[in-house]
């Protein structure tokens, strides 16, 4: 039974390091001509060398904040396979810190990442898939992109806007067989935590994208992994004075780590 990737025409933006790329490489494993883009080009150059062995991949250097780019990058995979199949809006990047050390360039930053990087994704990629008359975009948001976490307001501002936004267009546009999917992680080991080592919880990139390639060949509407941040999302929302109780008792946590000087995840 050929695997429902093989052969499919997929874009992956922060395709080039961390979940991206292990989204890109499983991708490959199952015969899917992949598109991976990634910034800057050392992470290009790097990825380009670890998928050398696969002849359906292609690496290329992407700014997912310039909508030009965004586009040519669409118009690209379009014009190499003749349609679209899949597009991950991966690319992103965290954001921890205490509100009163936030500056309007740090608010600008991770909105034209996290957001408007995203937002020129689906706008360039969803007219070729009303087109062909079938897609599925899956749009990276993030645990925090469904619980209001403490010192993460930057972060949890792009996210849950993301989610928002996806959810919103997968009710939309389910009858034209456009399929949309929030992929909402918890603790995975990336570059995202900076110097600082992953928390003992985070799984391995690639564990990660079996999980959201496993959600996206069911069509899910939300991908929330490792299992405890699904279980805990689902529990807290269900009961608001334990969510209460919950992100009362991590701010304190985290406020005394930050005034310590250790690792407030």
């Amino acid at each position: 039974m050929a695997d429902v990737f093989e052969g499919k025409s997929c874009v992956v933006t922060g395709g080039t390091s961390g979940i991206g790329l292990a989204v890109t490489e499983a991708l490959l494993k199952r015969g899917a001509f992949v598109s991976a883009v990634g910034f800057p080009q050392e992470s290009v150059d790097a990825a380009r060398a670890t998928l050398a062995t696969y002849e359906n991949a292609r690496c290329s250097l992407v700014d997912v904040t310039d909508w030009d780019a965004v586009k040519a990058m669409v118009d690209e995979a379009v014009a190499t396979c003749g349609r679209l199949d899949y597009l991950f809006n991966n690319a992103g990047v965290g954001g921890t810190a205490p509100y009163e050390k936030i500056e309007m360039k740090h608010w600008k930053m991770i909105v034209d990442l996290n957001l408007w990087g995203v937002i020129y994704g689906v706008h360039a990629a969803f007219p070729v898939m009303v087109e062909q008359g079938s897609g599925h975009i899956v749009n990276t948001s993030s645990i925090a992109g469904l619980l209001p976490v403490p010192y993460q307001a930057l972060y949890c501002a792009t996210k849950f806007a993301v989610a928002g936004m996806t959810e919103s267009l997968r009710y939309e546009h389910e009858h034209r067989g456009i399929a949309f999917s929030t992929v909402c992680p918890g603790n995975v080991a990336t570059a995202i935590f900076g110097d600082a080592a992953p928390p003992p919880d985070a799984i391995t990139p690639e564990e990660a994208a079996e999980i959201i390639l496993a959600g996206v060949e069911r069509k899910d509407g939300l991908i929330v992994f490792p299992k405890f941040y699904r279980d805990s999302y689902l529990d807290l929302w269900a009961d608001p004075a334990k969510m209460d109780a919950e992100m009362r008792r991590t701010a304190e946590e985290r406020r005394k780590a930050y005034e310590t000087g250790g690792n407030y995840y």
